[in-house]
């Protein structure tokens, strides 16, 4: 059986847990605060908050340069064996083109455009997971999971509109008009961009219920291996458990994971973030 080893960069938001399980290794995104350069990491979110409230700023985030891919997948590829990387949709970063131009420098290194972000990312590595368990090569690996990228129902709700505002993604009019009006725009991952969706309207719990049947509507005939609750920091924790409740009363997932989105998913999109992210068939 081929040695394969699966990569991916820091926004697929696979818990630790995971990531050691099926020896899946990260390469962390670029975070700026002001002038102070930090890496992506677990724990990065309340630095991220902290520095919004006392600067009314929103940190800028930067792709993994050609020359760090390189060196990442040179020390990562197994002696004789090949290399599967995932990216972040290239609609949103660059770091895939960067990626596949390390790649196109070494020999059996494969990089995938995942064509979504966050746990949408994670769906497909998991399919990889499960293909390279059932012995397929690489080159079969990437031929399947890329014919499946367009079965990911990759989506999220937004409590408040400033931070994408700020990162250029919505306009200070519809900022506007969600504030005044209680909006909670969903955003959902379309041929590798972001879209806006439905919006909901009212407080958080009351949206948050509305965005999970929405959803669940929308996708009657979900993959029910796993099912991704990730946020990031939420106001009201029991609003994570309350989705869990609402998703296996209408689905029997076999498997329910809440994940911490990443600092540079925190980055773009603020508190009260949160989605439901499942492969389809």
């Amino acid at each position: 059986m081929e040695n394969i080893k699966i990569t991916a960069d820091s926004t697929c938001d696979l818990p630790a847990d995971i990531l050691k399980e099926h020896d899946i290794t990260t390469i962390p995104m670029y975070i700026f605060m002001g002038d102070q350069e930090g890496r992506d990491h677990p724990a990065i979110a309340e630095e991220i908050y902290a520095y919004f409230r006392a600067t009314k700023k929103t940190p800028k985030t930067s792709a993994i340069s050609t020359p760090e891919y390189k060196e990442f997948f040179t020390a990562n590829k197994p002696a004789g064996g090949s290399l599967i990387h995932f990216n972040i949709s290239s609609e949103i970063s660059c770091t895939h083109r960067n990626a596949v131009a390390a790649a196109n420098e070494l020999e059996n290194v494969f990089v995938i455009d995942s064509r979504s972000l966050s746990t949408g990312t994670a769906i497909s590595i998991l399919r990889a997971v499960k293909y390279r368990s059932q012995g397929l090569s690489a080159a079969e690996i990437v031929e399947r999971v890329q014919s499946e990228i367009d079965k990911v129902q990759a989506s999220f709700i937004v409590d408040d509109l400033t931070y994408l505002h700020r990162g250029g993604r919505c306009s200070s009019t519809t900022k506007f008009f969600a504030s005044i009006l209680r909006i909670k725009p969903q955003i959902v991952v379309k041929d590798g961009k972001m879209e806006s969706a439905k919006k909901f309207r009212g407080n958080l719990n009351f949206c948050v219920k509305q965005y999970v049947d929405t959803v669940l509507n929308e996708n009657p005939d979900p993959d029910l291996s796993i099912l991704f609750i990730t946020h990031t920091k939420m106001a009201n924790p029991q609003i994570v458990e309350d989705i869990k409740q609402q998703v296996l009363a209408r689905c029997p997932f076999e498997r329910v994971v809440e994940t911490i989105a990443s600092g540079t998913i925190t980055a773009h999109c603020g508190e009260n973030t949160i989605g439901i992210l499942f492969g389809t068939k």
